[in-house]
């Protein structure tokens, strides 16, 4: 008996001693991002606003980008192989077509958004019997789309750069966002969004 709980101990040991693979540290990259870049960036944040006058508070870094679940929606789109751990800054150019648009710190904005759940009201409604109106949730969601952040990520091009795919989200509580992963297309405008490959709601 004491030599199998030796040999199951002597397995486990040699178990977490084997290196494990690390996940790769995401950079943020010293290049500003490109004139194309922006005007993907651009042409997603005037489609989505679609002529609102809310503030939108934009995350001033983007995110990597996994299209893991995408692959349907991208037959026939041979992508540039682009890095996956590298990000880049925001800057002015991709908000300045809106007064109403605010780059803003991802980590700062964060802490809001949870101060702000509105999660945390339906909580005390659910759980400790308080009583909740109308008012307060209405103004609790307003104040939670107030706070929310918009994160775009990476965009990944195809290889003669008339395709582009980047995904977003929009996040303001628990149970309160939604995002979307879109392919568009180059036309002598500029950009255009073409299709919508996945899209979630929570």
């Amino acid at each position: 008996m004491r030599q199998n709980i030796s040999i199951a101990l002597a397995l486990t040991l040699a178990l977490s001693a084997t290196p494990q693979e690390e996940t790769p540290k995401i950079k943020v990259s010293a290049d500003p991002l490109t004139d194309e870049q922006v005007a993907v960036y651009r042409t997603v944040l005037g489609s989505y606003s679609n002529g609102s006058n809310t503030t939108l508070n934009v995350a001033d870094k983007t995110e990597t980008l996994d299209l893991s679940e995408d692959k349907e929606c991208l037959k026939g789109i041979e992508l540039e192989s682009t890095s996956a751990a590298v990000v880049h800054r925001l800057d002015q150019r991709v908000t300045k077509m809106k007064k109403n648009m605010v780059l803003v710190d991802a980590e700062t904005q964060q802490k809001k958004i949870e101060e702000n759940d509105p999660q945390k009201l339906m909580k005390r409604a659910i759980d400790d019997g308080e009583r909740v109106t109308d008012k307060q949730i209405g103004d609790s969601l307003t104040q939670a789309f107030g706070t929310g952040l918009f994160t775009f990520s990476e965009i990944a091009f195809d290889k003669q750069h008339h395709y582009a795919v980047l995904t977003y989200s929009f996040v303001c509580g628990g149970l309160c966002g939604h995002g979307n992963t879109i392919v568009l297309k180059k036309v002598k405008e500029g950009w255009r969004i073409g299709r919508t490959c996945r899209n979630w709601i929570s």
